[in-house]
Order: C-alpha cells, then structure tokens, then sequence
C-alpha cells in the first residue's frame, strides 16, 4: 500500500510544510525534528528519497504550463540544455502541465520536474517551480503549494504592475485596462495584482469592467482592446504577445492610432515586440536569471551541486522596456 506524505507527517507529529522542508533539504529544520520525519519514514516505508541518492543519468522533466508564454518557453528551454549539460535526461519536448503526460513521465521513472508554471501540481517527486512574490502561503502551510514542491524564484508580479501604472500615469493615463488570458495561473495573478495596484482603486470605480478575459490569440486581443476603448480605457497592459499583436491590428482596422488614441503596454518581452507597429512597451523579464535559479535549485535537490538551497529564492521584478506604443494622452 502507498506511503502518503500526511501520514509521514502525522506519524512524525509536524506538518506536512515540515515534511516538505526535511525532503527538499530547504528552509530551517531542528536536528531532532528531521530525525523524527526520518524515522516516521522509514517506520511507514516511504521511500521516495531514495529516488534523490545519486545514480547515473537520472531522468528529468522539464515542463511548460499548457499555451505557455514566451517567456516560459524560453526559460524551459534554457533550464532543459543545462541540465542535459550535467549528464542528466531530459524529457523533450517539453512536457505541458496536465495530469496524464506529467504521470507519463512519472512513471517513466522521473525524478523531479521543473516547471515554470506558477501552482502547485502535487507530485510525489520533487517539484521546482516558481511562485508569485506574494504567494507566501508554503511556510505556513498553505494550500497555494505542494508538499513537494522547491520554490526555486519567485516573480514580483505586484512589482511589475506597479512600474507600468507609474509609467502610464507620468505620462497622463489613469483609466487603465487589462487584457488577459481567459484562463490560466498566470492570469489569476495578473488580476489579482491589477485590481490590487490600480491607481483609481479607491474612486469607487468598477475596475472588472476594465478587465477583459479573453482566449490567448490574434482575435481575442483584437476584441478586447476595443471592447476597453468602448469603456473608455485609454491604455491597456496585455498578457501575451498574440493578444498584444491582435489588439495593435484591432486599433488599426478601427482607424485608431497608437498611442495617439490608446497606449499599449505588453507583459514578457519577445523578439517580435521590437517590430510591432509602432514598437511595444513592454514589461521584461529576466530569463537568465529565472533560469539560472531553476537550475542551481534542481542541482540543489538531485545532491549534484552540494552548495545547499538557499532559505529566501531570488525575487525577480519585471522592468519596464519603453517604446514608442506609449506616450502621453490626449487632453
């Protein structure tokens, strides 16, 4: 019968945040308190540690959120030849976020997962992940984060709303928009940190009728930004690149100029944002750096690397790209 790691914790009398802390060697455990999750371990047989001891060519899976982001896609990317570099398998393509494949390559013999997804997927193996700065609810046990998982980064997205609300109200916008993806993690937070640092949000305003949630594609960003112009928005941020093109076309077909008639704002940057017409500001991040925590984290956990995981992840703060689809409203 399968060990589960409540009843590691439940034998061990700590909580399962605790368990999670003593198997992904993070975070300030007491000498005598892993002794007890270790013995409740192996009093119950749980022997998914076994799977960190060191062996050759051990498999990985490097994984994306389904229709990710650029920006997801490019970290993966690099996290997955690196770690290829350190002599461990790799799953390629990546694997999506979704139940069956993420099992597939469990039961491949997986043994740990690196994604780039902002939630918890609830393996049983190790799972590298990066949260969202606020989300702090993993050392107290919260529900935001898995028993397993290892928050290698964390992403200041309150930050980043934060810039591009100061830079679009320094230059005259205060009825500000939001176009997002109709479903998804990454749109959660968005949201959530929009409604939270929105200039206007103590006017009595009503800030959901400036949020458009719309599918991640060329129509659905040509839609919306027209639907928040009719709300009389007068700047918009954008999830994706595909919405962001699709809302530059939107504006053109109704004869509206940018950023004469509405500035434009884009969230992750991508070769194709310098060439949009006009050229996208946009809220860049920095994937070197995230990839380079989800890679010393993954070593970290694997017990290829001995440095020890740090006990605060690196936060990274989105930094504002300007270009010429923002200037000052018209008054």
């Amino acid at each position: 019968m399968k060990v589960t790691l409540d009843e590691v914790a439940a034998r061990a009398g700590v909580s399962l945040a605790t368990v999670s802390r003593v198997l992904g060697r993070r975070g300030a455990v007491a000498e005598s308190t892993r002794t007890k999750v270790l013995e409740a371990m192996s009093e119950l047989g749980y022997t998914r540690s076994t799977l960190l001891h060191d062996a050759p060519r051990r498999l990985v899976s490097v994984s994306a959120p389904g229709n990710p982001e650029h920006w997801q896609v490019q970290v993966c990317t690099r996290v997955a030849k690196a770690l290829q570099a350190h002599d461990l398998l790799v799953t390629r393509p990546l694997v999506e976020t979704d139940p069956e494949p993420l099992q597939t390559a469990i039961d491949a013999g997986a043994v740990a997962l690196v994604t780039t997804t902002m939630t918890s997927l609830n393996t049983e193996i190790p799972c590298i992940r990066v949260a969202e700065q606020s989300a702090g609810a993993e050392e107290a046990g919260g529900s935001g984060t898995g028993a397993a998982d290892v928050i290698a980064a964390r992403l200041d997205l309150g930050g980043g709303m934060t810039t591009a609300f100061e830079h679009l109200r320094a230059i005259g916008h205060r009825r500000i928009g939001l176009i997002c993806n109709d479903s998804g993690e990454l749109a959660v937070q968005l949201i959530r940190r929009f409604l939270a640092e929105h200039p206007a949000r103590n006017l009595g305003l009503d800030l959901e009728g400036w949020i458009s949630r719309v599918p991640k594609s060329f129509s659905g960003g040509s839609r919306a930004v027209l639907e928040l112009k009719d709300a009389t928005c007068t700047a918009v941020i954008v999830q994706s690149a595909l919405q962001l093109h699709g809302a530059l076309y939107g504006l053109r077909n109704r004869h509206l100029q940018v950023p004469r008639d509405m500035s434009v704002v884009g969230f992750g940057d991508s070769p194709t944002m310098k060439f949009t017409g006009p050229p996208a500001t946009v809220l860049g991040l920095d994937v070197e750096g995230l990839s380079n925590a989800l890679i010393e984290a993954t070593l970290q956990t694997l017990r290829i690397s001995r440095k020890g995981l740090p006990s605060v992840p690196p936060v990274f703060r989105p930094r504002l790209i300007a270009r010429t689809s923002t200037t000052a409203a018209r008054r």
